[in-house]
């Protein structure tokens, strides 16, 4: 402790930077999460060296930390939030050793590496129904998690393939998909148990990461990073049927985010140490570039995007789009 300041935390600070903010003397490569509360704030999380920090998006002041389990086995936790219907805000990652689970609000930790499995991505949904769950890929198989207490819905569900990533697709009118993918390709899946197929394989090699993204008329499209970074293929969910020609990216460990900027989806992809903006469905690309190999993004209601980029050298920074 110094000057009432924990230890480690004094060398973090915060500047406003154009629209933006910056903020350094993170301990280590700095992996954001970015999201709307259910209050009409956007919340920043810093996921750094094994610590978990919180800020207000818009001014930069620090929010309070989340509690990081002692036994923590990776030192960049990739985070994923989900609003649930009655306000609370869980946030949600992997480890090597399975789940873990916040309370957005307070940062405690509510459920500490749940499943005994290696947890590769972490999704989450409310149904049209209200009714709330998180997916997430292990070595054991495709785990479901109660988004409220961390306990599993079900044991493992066995998986064609070793399933490597997921993202949830919720069909204009109808049910949810869970998309998973593997060293195959992309597989979707129906019913709350994915108790059946929904049309055919996906033919891809290598499936890293999955996100998904909305058409202004609710259509569904899957965003996956392809053979082991080297491009970003998209497919329309329904159909499965590719949606423009695959956007090249580099590096191993690429990342992915999209948000709507006026009233177009942007996919931001961060490679290397650069994050690039390119339109998502004609796969055009934007000349503005930023520094991060870390990447996240949220909606705004004008219309505009807020964009949180990582460096590996202990920088977060965000980008006002307009």
């Amino acid at each position: 402790m110094k000057n009432g300041v924990p230890a480690g935390e004094e060398t973090m600070r915060s500047k406003m930077v154009g629209p933006g903010i910056e903020i350094a003397g993170l301990d280590g490569p700095a992996a954001p999460l970015i999201y709307r509360s259910p209050a009409g704030g956007t919340e920043l999380v810093a996921a750094s060296s094994g610590r978990l920090t919180r800020w207000d998006a818009e001014s930069g002041r620090p929010t309070g930390n989340f509690q990081v389990p002692e036994n923590a086995s990776i030192d960049t936790f990739e985070l994923t939030a989900l609003v649930l219907p009655d306000g609370q805000v869980r946030v949600a990652a992997g480890d090597e050793d399975g789940l873990c689970l916040w309370d957005g609000a307070s940062g405690r930790l509510l459920a500490d590496t749940v499943g005994d499995d290696q947890i590769f991505q972490v999704a989450g949904e409310v149904t049209g129904g209200g009714r709330a769950r998180l997916v997430g890929t292990g070595v054991n198989g495709l785990h479901m998690w109660d988004p409220l207490t961390g306990a599993p819905l079900s044991p493992p569900l066995e998986h064609v393939g070793d399933v490597v990533a997921v993202t949830i697709a919720k069909l204009r009118g109808g049910p949810s998909l869970i998309v998973t993918g593997d060293y195959e390709g992309v597989r979707r899946w129906q019913g709350d148990l994915c108790e059946s197929s929904f049309g055919a394989k996906i033919n891809a090699p290598h499936i890293d990461r999955l996100t998904t993204a909305y058409n202004d008329d609710g259509r569904p499209v899957i965003v996956g990073v392809v053979e082991e970074g080297e491009v970003i293929c998209r497919w329309d969910a329904e159909t499965g049927e590719e949606v423009g020609p695959p956007i090249p990216a580099e590096g191993e460990f690429v990342r992915i985010a999209t948000a709507t900027v006026s009233g177009r989806i942007r996919l931001f992809t961060a490679d290397q140490d650069m994050v690039r903006q390119w339109d998502l469905l004609s796969g055009e690309s934007f000349k503005q570039t930023f520094i991060g190999s870390y990447v996240s993004a949220a909606s705004l209601p004008d219309g505009s995007a807020l964009l949180a980029a990582g460096t590996k050298g202990g920088k977060l920074t965000t980008h006002h789009l307009v």
